[in-house]
């Protein structure tokens, strides 16, 4: 790909954020990501000749190394890892505006970025299981813990569904909120009006927020003399048993679906 030199900021925004799919972004990356990444994709269209491929793959790598260094558990390794996650994550954002502006946007480059998606939350899983691991002394329920996190954290039962029956349905990481009244009466419908409003947490880039937040805890910690961490460990064994059970009371509630 070759570089636009006379590339300007306002029309690296116009090109790059004028597809269709934008108002599904989820709230953060509206309000802040949107915000900041035009000016990365505006040098990288201007300066490089980067494709958006190779955006993908960088934020890929960074992302992956983020999640990983939660293993060390320590204060270097956890700044590090906060810095890389939330750069990954804009590249994330940017590789497709740098593929609208090139105008090189496909399918392609979608299944890219899904498979992404995939690797850098299962680097993220595994560094946070490690460190479960670690100040638990490699207890069974630990280890029991990582493995159901890693084994059904993806939304298996959508992707096994797409491809049996073939029809493109909404992006499982960009599920909308929902601010409707509950559906039913009673605790039941309360509940599930509770998940429908907060079921957005499991998905991205709301779950490695979470993450974000603990690790910022654990810096906190970490200044104040802690040994060890605690904030992303502890998440880990909340977060990745109920994930696991949301995929897979989902897939279960696919058998169900009219439209098969």
């Amino acid at each position: 790909m070759s570089r636009e030199p006379d590339l300007t900021l306002a029309a690296a925004r116009a090109r790059g954020q004028g597809s269709a799919h934008l108002d599904a972004d989820p709230t953060y990356v509206r309000r802040y990501l949107r915000k900041i990444s035009p000016v990365l994709s505006w040098a990288i269209g201007k300066w490089t000749g980067l494709a958006a491929d190779h955006v993908t793959v960088a934020s890929i790598a960074i992302g992956s190394l983020g999640g990983l260094l939660l293993a060390a558990g320590s204060l270097p390794f956890d700044l590090a890892a906060l810095v890389l996650l939330q750069f990954g994550y804009l590249l994330d954002i940017a590789d497709g505006e740098v593929a609208r502006i090139r105008g090189t946007a496909g399918k392609r480059g979608t299944y890219l970025d899904l498979i992404g998606h995939v690797l850098t939350n299962r680097a993220l899983y595994a560094g946070a299981s490690i460190s479960l691991l670690a100040i638990t002394d490699r207890a069974p329920w630990a280890i029991g813990v990582a493995l159901v996190t890693m084994a059904f954290s993806w939304p298996f039962g959508y992707y096994a569904r797409l491809h049996v029956v073939g029809v493109p349905g909404q992006n499982p990481d960009h599920a909308p909120r929902s601010s409707a009244a509950p559906s039913r009466p009673g605790v039941l419908g309360a509940v599930r009006w509770l998940y429908d409003n907060l079921k957005f947490l499991w998905n991205v880039p709301a779950s490695m927020n979470l993450f974000c937040v603990a690790i910022i805890a654990d810096c906190v910690r970490f200044l104040g003399g802690a040994g060890s961490a605690l904030a992303v460990p502890v998440l880990l064994a909340v977060f990745g048993p109920s994930l696991a059970l949301k995929q897979i009371l989902h897939a279960v509630a696919l058998l169900r679906r009219p439209d098969w």
